[in-house]
């Protein structure tokens, strides 16, 4: 089982699963994760976005995972955590 951190630009669109991975515990675990990775919420919220970060676990294939967060429209970053 792996855990991702994701993290996106609008909170309305936070998916429950994307490729084989679901959605889990951990937004705030998440969300430091982002921070680090240089995704500033603040500035994303004063230019209009609602910022959002999640945890996500599955089990699979890490490539065919990193596609499907990478080809999902609103996310804008993931980490292996």
């Amino acid at each position: 089982m792996a855990t991702w951190h994701v993290w996106g630009d609008f909170v309305h669109t936070v998916p429950l699963r994307i490729g084989n991975a679901e959605r889990d515990d951990g937004a705030n675990a998440a969300r430091a994760t982002a921070e680090d990775a240089g995704f500033d919420f603040g500035r994303r919220e004063r230019n209009g976005f609602e910022p959002w970060a999640a945890a996500f676990s599955g089990d699979g294939d890490d490539e065919s995972q990193e596609f499907a967060f990478a080809a999902y429209p609103t996310v804008r970053g993931w980490r292996k955590v």
